[in-house]
């Protein structure tokens, strides 16, 4: 075995430059969303069985995938990785550190792990790419903040790679509302790395954040080939798309693009579905009946619930449920939240936090008792960052609550979450349409 060094000077152990180059476009595939990525780290493993970061990066992108189901061939690159420990280096037993962590519901241990490959090796692209995507997963703003103002410190333009890096920054400074930096340094990124979907995703949230809804479609204009091969991504910068019309109320708009373009797609994951709930529910807040919509979503949903339970996609099954009037399906994940938030992880605290009571109020509803579904929602407000996922993903949330407290009567409460959705977002006309409704009672 001998070390590679990848286009940053990163070293990596492998067999020979022709695995090291196969390695390299292996983690590009991955760092620009092509759908392939696996089956590029796959042609790695083939040619050399014996390099430890390939195991590492097949476990991340199964990881990235959430499916219970994958859990075997999880663990059994993990293993593959563990027993080749001698032959690697230091950061990479760290990456294998960071797998193992995370496959075991410890996503704080791995982010460690990937703090100490970064400290030593600023420019390992694929652990600051892994841990800036897991921290949004776990609703980290703060660690996301942190991980840009590090990676500000170590990057420049004449490093390779760097635009990867700045969008990952931007997306940081974004979620903690430094947008006038977030958003040049996301240009720059755009400019840099041209095929990097982050880079247009990161200074899309900038748009939308402050409101700036015609320039987020003028971004969103990008050529039919930039498309191609781009799996979840894909759907989801869509999803932003649609999402730069409703806030502007074009609803009618809004729902013929999601007939036209996001219900019909054949890709169907945690991605997808979350991104067809959550807006459909804003279209619903809105008062556009969705009718039917919400039967096809329900039936396309009810499989992945057989997954890895994860906070964000169970908010997204729940609403789903609740819109489709599915009582029994409602009943069943409602089930496995409460059986999930009894365990001992991270991720079951915050199932505990926020699923809990997102699921008890859904249900409350359906018994008619919209009371006491608006009193569990407030009640659980201070934790619903913990749903992770983004800013603009999460404000789904602050739209229910309006929502219940209007079901409910509480019609001084509910003018009070208006307002203070307003104070974030200004610029939301389907917000400011509900306040000017309020006030006119």
């Amino acid at each position: 075995m001998t070390l590679f060094l990848d286009p940053r000077d990163v070293p990596w152990t492998v067999s020979s430059e022709e695995t090291g180059a196969c390695l390299v476009r292996a983690m590009m595939h991955y760092f620009t969303f092509q759908a392939d990525a696996l089956d590029q780290a796959d042609a790695v493993l083939a040619k050399d069985p014996e390099c430890p970061i390939a195991w590492v990066l097949r476990a991340y992108l199964l990881l990235f995938a959430r499916k219970i189901e994958l859990q075997a061939e999880i663990d059994l690159a993990i293993s593959k990785a563990q027993a080749l420990r001698q032959s690697a280096t230091r950061h990479e037993c760290l990456h294998i550190d960071a797998a193992q962590a995370w496959s075991k519901s410890q996503p704080l241990e791995a982010q460690s792990a990937w703090d100490a490959i970064l400290s030593e090796i600023p420019y390992d692209l694929l652990a600051l790419r892994v841990q800036h995507f897991n921290a949004i997963f776990i609703g980290q703003q703060s660690e996301l903040a942190r991980h840009a103002h590090r990676a500000l410190e170590s990057w420049s333009d004449e490093v390779p790679g760097a635009g990867f890096a700045y969008s990952t920054v931007c997306m940081g400074l974004e979620e903690v509302n430094a947008f006038r930096e977030a958003e040049q340094i996301g240009r720059r990124a755009a400019e840099l790395e041209a095929d990097d979907l982050w880079a247009l995703h990161s200074v899309a949230h900038v748009f939308e954040a402050e409101g700036r809804l015609d320039e987020g479609l003028v971004w969103m204009e990008q050529p039919a080939s930039l498309w191609e091969n781009r799996g979840s991504m894909r759907h989801h910068l869509w999803w932003h798309e649609a999402l730069f019309l409703y806030e502007s109320g074009a609803y009618e708009r809004t729902l013929a693009y999601y007939d036209a373009k996001l219900e019909v797609t054949e890709a169907f994951s945690n991605l997808e579905m979350s991104n067809l709930a959550s807006l459909l529910y804003r279209l619903e807040a809105a008062g556009i009946k969705c009718g039917a919509r919400w039967d096809r979503l329900a039936e396309r949903t009810a499989p992945l619930n057989i997954s890895r339970n994860l906070v964000f996609k169970d908010i997204h099954s729940l609403i789903v449920f609740a819109l489709a009037d599915d009582g029994a399906s409602l009943a069943e994940l409602s089930g496995v939240i409460d059986g999930h938030a009894k365990g001992n992880s991270l991720e079951a605290d915050a199932m505990r936090d926020i699923g809990v009571p997102v699921a008890q109020a859904f249900n409350a509803r359906a018994r008619g008792d919209t009371k006491a579904a608006f009193e569990t929602l407030e009640a659980a407000r201070p934790a619903f960052a913990r749903m992770g996922g983004s800013n603009a993903q999460r404000d789904v949330l602050d739209i229910l609550l309006v929502d219940l407290a209007l079901e409910a009567g509480e019609t001084a409460r509910a003018k009070d979450a208006i307002e203070r959705y307003l104070d974030v977002r200004p610029h939301s006309v389907p917000m400011t349409e509900r306040l000017t409704a309020l006030e006119l009672m």
